[in-house]
């Protein structure tokens, strides 16, 4: 409940601190940029964080059918590796989302800058 109420938190503090002004100064400009830098590092590890946790499971399982039986050890194997093809697609797609909100800087029409 607490990690729900700090991403809440972490939400909301771009839209409370430029909801208040019309004109946008240099350090609005700062604190937005900082904080769109700071978003964008949070979700590239949380990314991280979900994908190496998802590759893991799906290596323990794969190694635990093999165990099991052998025989089918390749055709296991093969479909492990498609798999983590796919979980780390999902990093790559944060890191590129990432990427394309700070370079771009995407939310600065709404800001006001």
């Amino acid at each position: 409940m607490k990690g729900k109420a700090f991403m809440v938190l972490i939400a909301l503090i771009p839209a409370v601190s430029f909801a208040a002004q019309t004109e946008a100064t240099s350090s609005d400009r700062a604190l937005f940029y900082g904080l769109l830098a700071l978003a964008a590092g949070l979700a590239i590890g949380l990314a991280a964080l979900g994908t190496g946790i998802g590759m893991g499971h799906a290596v323990r399982g794969t190694q635990e059918g093999i165990a099991r039986n052998p025989n089918v050890g390749g055709r296991l194997q093969t479909i492990m590796f498609i798999g983590l093809a796919f979980i780390e697609t999902l990093a790559l797609y944060a890191l590129l989302f990432s990427i394309v909100f700070v370079f771009t800087g995407i939310f600065t029409d709404k800001a006001g800058f």
